[in-house]
């Protein structure tokens, strides 16, 4: 459903009042860029957002709490940040309002455990079966704890293109009481790391930015890493896009430029994406 412009300025009003906005807070007042969106990108967007404030002594980087994609580009839209992050493409009455995909990245989405079994793998074939199972264990016996997501994310449209069979299985997932949900990346993974023998969808960007504790799987035996989603080999590539409104801010649109700048690719490569590739469903 969409929100309403109040509905809009009550979550920014929110989050305002319980500080988690500012990345951090320049000694001279200047000009504001607010980023919101994808709860996947928000700590890289902090890290590169930390260097162009360095760069940029005048400007102020807030990354709001997670909005989540549909969250950031209604945001986007109603003038209520100046950049948002997608973790899907747009849709034709998105981009008919005059929101565009300015820089896109790719990461790996992974399946990452909260489980100490060395040598444990996922074929992506296995998957609809693993989220049918009532019962499923790891290999040693012990009980696989499922960690599903809100059905309004984009892991699912994503997996369910990728591998139709998933659709039938995480609508029984869901059916299933008691399964954990998480309802934004950060809730997934705070979920993933309390439960032990979790197994949760998040990527490689979340993992390396939040620095979380959870084992990254091989998926059809590719280890997810920046060189295998680079070089096409590992599976499951997503995409994730920094927006612009049609007629963004002249700050907003620098700090853009400066994540596609050299500067702001290798940093990405660090923390787990590369320059996109073409080959996300």
């Amino acid at each position: 459903m969409r929100r309403s412009n109040s509905a809009i300025a009550g979550i920014l009003s929110f989050v305002s009042m319980i500080g988690c906005l500012t990345v951090s807070t320049p000694s001279q007042a200047g000009e504001t860029i607010r980023i919101g969106g994808t709860g996947s990108g928000l700590a890289a967007m902090r890290i590169l957002g930390t260097e162009f404030q360095k760069r940029n002594p005048g400007a102020e980087v807030e990354v709001l709490a997670s909005l989540g994609t549909l969250g950031g580009i209604e945001a986007l839209g109603e003038g209520a940040i100046d950049v948002g992050l997608a973790a899907r493409g747009l849709k034709p009455d998105e981009s008919a309002k005059g929101v565009r995909e300015a820089a896109c990245i790719t990461t790996a989405l992974v399946f990452a455990a909260n489980h100490d079994g060395q040598g444990v793998a996922i074929r992506s074939a296995e998957l609809p079966a693993l989220f049918r199972d009532p019962r499923p264990t790891w290999p040693d016996g012990t009980p696989l704890k499922l960690i599903l997501r809100a059905r309004t994310g984009s892991e699912y449209p994503y997996l369910i293109k990728v591998l139709p069979a998933m659709g039938a299985a995480l609508d029984e997932a869901h059916q299933r009481r008691g399964v954990p949900m998480g309802a934004t990346d950060q809730e997934n993974a705070d979920l993933a790391l309390r439960t032990e023998g979790s197994l949760a969808m998040t990527t490689l960007l979340q993992i390396r930015t939040e620095k979380l504790t959870l084992r990254m799987l091989p998926l059809d035996g590719v280890e997810p890493s920046t060189e295998t989603v680079a070089n096409g080999s590992y599976p499951f590539p997503f995409r994730i896009c920094l927006l612009l409104p049609a007629q963004p801010a002249a700050i907003g649109q620098q700090c853009v430029s400066f994540c596609e700048s050299r500067e702001g690719r290798d940093m990405l490569h660090r923390l787990g994406a590369v320059e996109e590739k073409k080959v996300n469903p």
